[in-house]
């Protein structure tokens, strides 16, 4: 009878770091008004344990009223302050309900967001992140969701040891990493960086920081019921897009 106990319990385990081998930790959610807005919401902590791999997260939007995206990716003496609030990054310590980014959006501009991810286990592991959860509503045809006007952008991986943060490493460490449009018939998930190197008994790599920007690409223009290409973006107008989830994978 304690065997069969100590079987059922090791298979609950089982199923327990299965089911937070995937974890959704937050919802980041772009409204189309004459363009968009951005709002973000917290649907889950990011508090993942996979065979010893334990990691939690900070994070950024960089704060940009030129809304082009930033040329200055670190978080090292570039987080915004009380006297600093333009060309810096914002930290959202409560990511539950604030608005992101607030205002009109027109097509060719970028924003940039950083996840600052600590190593917080013993054991070593490899990342992966991805987007999901696409929702386009106001469209008149299929393919013209708002989603397929969207692209994303890995632009920087870096590390920091001791205080010091690292230059890109993206080209330079066993990792993968996407550049690539949002299509009308996928709404995830979208694969952002997998295999990135994080963690280990000596601390080296227990903190590394994932740069990615979101553009309104404005060579989409959408088609007629007949397939024949617009010549510009209005037909966009007054959708509503929304990316759902980050999902966060720590493997051995």
């Amino acid at each position: 009878m304690a065997k069969t106990q100590s079987v059922q319990t090791l298979n609950r385990l089982v199923m327990v770091s299965v089911t937070y081998f995937v974890l959704a930790f937050f919802v980041l959610s772009a409204v189309i008004y004459a363009w968009f807005t951005i709002t973000n919401t917290n649907s889950a902590s990011l508090v993942a344990g996979i065979s010893g791999v334990e990691a939690e997260y900070q994070f950024y939007i960089y704060e940009d009223s030129t809304k082009s995206g930033s040329n200055h990716m670190t978080l090292m003496n570039n987080v915004c302050t009380t006297s600093i609030t333009d060309q810096c990054y914002h930290l959202v310590s409560n990511p539950t309900i604030p608005t992101l980014i607030n205002g009109y959006v027109a097509p060719g501009e970028r924003f940039s967001f950083a996840i600052r991810i600590v190593s917080v286990g013993s054991s070593s592991g490899r990342l992966k992140l991805d987007l999901g959860g696409l929702i386009s509503t106001g469209f008149d045809l299929p393919v013209n969701k708002i989603q397929s006007a969207f692209g994303y952008e890995v632009t920087k991986i870096s590390y920091i040891e001791m205080g010091v943060e690292s230059e890109d490493m993206k080209d330079l460490i066993d990792a993968t990493y996407y550049n690539q449009h949002f299509t009308h018939s996928n709404n995830g998930p979208y694969q952002l960086i997998e295999d990135v190197p994080m963690g280990s008994e000596n601390g080296i790599n227990s903190i590394v920081i994932i740069f990615f920007d979101i553009f309104f690409d404005p060579t989409v223009f959408g088609f007629d019921s007949e397939g024949n290409p617009y010549e510009n973006s209005n037909i966009f107008m007054n959708q509503i897009f929304t990316v759902q989830h980050i999902f966060m994978t720590v493997y051995p």
